[in-house]
């Protein structure tokens, strides 16, 4: 947290007005990353599968929230101090405390009723005050509520969820496209929770970035295309025990822990998505949720949880949604949301299968598991991003700021930009303290413009020093060749120099 922030990959929100909590801003470093995890996502998720993207608005009117049920189901529970008066979301203190650890109490998704009773079994104290004078637990919505246009009762919310808007707009889409079952239609964008007391960083937040595909689909035919390609891919799945197995797609569906193909296939893309991303396979796991933890549109969910700093931390879920969304809004709207389909002669309300994931969460995932402490090899802490994720393909150095290499420098970065790199001219500093730099946020390559790159007597005239970040070492790389060796390595996913 200490790098991210004083290298401003993230900055905290309204920082000179004392940065509310639940806020935070992405500075340059940390914007380029977190846009190409979600293009990372919208390449495997996306353009891969022939699925199309939107945008809908932050904003939703009220009556959209009451079909989907947010509005009397998006609470949290919420504890007050009689003596302080600060309120908690009631589940995280009665997990904080002692006995209830020792003991694996699991406070989430109880009923107020039940977290009362065990505020009083355990004695719970207000983390504020020190004192045993927590309230009754009652419901808090979390939604952020507006109003639409000067006149009072037009009430509206900020979207808790980017999954409303796409169906909201799913009838007129799948009209352009044929009327044909099945269809994907994701979007990225940001989301609002008014979260009771937002704590560790990114992992809980008030305002965030979701990635959401709905994969609609004719209930009768639960198959996936390219399910049987997968079939014998491995997941990685953790019980309530916290014991961990590999199981394969074909087994998961078969013994009913995904309900179908479409879910399994889904899982395995975001396997694929989070090892591209530089998280380790042991490091994470899906986990089935318990019936009292599914959400009330869902008939099965699957968690995919990563390990940190802070515990293992959901960081995407995957929803059997059934036809709950578009059989609720066609009911409270009067429009018709079904889709035609050929081979029955018949309308059918289309089931949907949703993968959603948080971009901010699986940024701080990506940091944590790609930090690198000081060593022997290298007096710095660094990131070892992979080449695809970076926030710059390669930094560019002149040796000097003499004799031309600079001007040389320049040169060549505005060439490689041209090619599609992002890329960055440094020409202040020592060239180790330069090098430390561009690790310690990641930066793959460093390409440095030397006396030999110039000199025309040189054997290694027209030349420059690449040097690659995990390893220290160095390459000479022809100028006319540089542009397309640098995409081929990140092409690759090289991270130390070729042999």
């Amino acid at each position: 947290m200490d790098v991210a922030i004083r290298r401003s990959l993230i900055i905290p929100g309204s920082e000179i007005y004392g940065s509310p909590s639940g806020f935070y801003d992405y500075g340059p470093i940390g914007c380029a990353i977190k846009h190409k995890i979600e293009n990372l996502w919208r390449a495997e998720f996306l353009q891969s599968e022939g699925f199309h993207e939107i945008e809908t608005t932050l904003i939703v009117p009220e009556k959209v929230l009451k079909a989907s049920g947010h509005a009397e189901n998006f609470a949290d529970p919420l504890v007050t101090c009689g003596s302080c008066k600060n309120k908690f979301r009631a589940d995280h203190l009665i997990e904080q405390n002692e006995k209830a650890k020792k003991e694996g109490v699991k406070a989430s998704g109880l009923p107020p009723q039940k977290l009362s009773e065990l505020i009083h079994d355990y004695g719970v104290l207000c983390p504020n005050c020190k004192k045993t004078t927590l309230t009754e637990v009652g419901w808090f919505n979390m939604m952020f509520k507006t109003n639409i246009g000067p006149i009072e009762g037009n009430v509206a919310y900020c979207r808790p969820e980017t999954a409303q808007g796409i169906f909201l707009d799913f009838s007129r889409i799948v009209r352009n496209y044929g009327s044909r079952l099945p269809i994907g239609i994701g979007q990225v964008g940001k989301s609002f929770r008014n979260e009771i007391s937002p704590r560790q960083g990114l992992i809980r937040m008030r305002e965030f970035t979701q990635m959401e595909l709905e994969y609609f689909f004719n209930p009768k035919e639960q198959g996936h295309p390219k399910f049987e390609k997968v079939k014998g891919e491995k997941l990685r799945f953790v019980n309530d025990k916290g014991e961990h197995s590999e199981i394969s797609l074909s087994e998961a569906v078969a013994s009913g822990l995904v309900p179908n193909e479409i879910m399994a296939y889904f899982l395995w893309k975001q396997k694929m998505l989070y090892l591209a991303a530089g998280i380790p396979r042991e490091k994470f796991a899906f986990r089935k949720m318990p019936k009292d933890e599914t959400p009330h549109y869902s008939r099965g969910n699957v968690d995919l949880e990563v390990e940190t700093s802070y515990g293992m931390v959901e960081t995407a879920g995957t929803a059997y949604r059934t036809d709950y969304d578009l059989s609720s809004h066609a009911k409270l709207s009067g429009a018709d949301l079904s889709v035609f389909v050929e081979e029955e002669k018949a309308k059918v309300v289309p089931h949907v299968v949703e993968p959603s994931m948080g971009s901010d969460r699986m940024f701080w995932c990506v940091l944590e598991h790609c930090f690198r402490e000081k060593s022997a090899e290298k007096d710095w802490e660094w990131f070892a991003f992979p080449p695809a994720i970076a926030p710059y393909h390669a930094w560019i150095f002149p040796l000097m700021k003499k004799d031309g290499m600079d001007e040389k420098a320049r040169e060549i970065e505005g060439m490689l930009r041209a090619f599609g790199l992002t890329v960055y001219c440094q020409d202040s500093g020592s060239i180790g303290r330069r090098y430390a730099r561009a690790d310690e946020i990641g930066v793959p390559y460093c390409v440095t413009v030397d006396f030999d790159t110039l000199d025309e007597k040189s054997d290694k005239h027209g030349t420059v020093t690449v040097r690659f970040r995990d390893d220290g070492k160095q390459i000479r790389v022809k100028l006319s060749e540089l542009a397309k060796k640098i995409h081929t390595y990140v092409a690759e996913g090289r991270i130390a120099a070729p042999a």
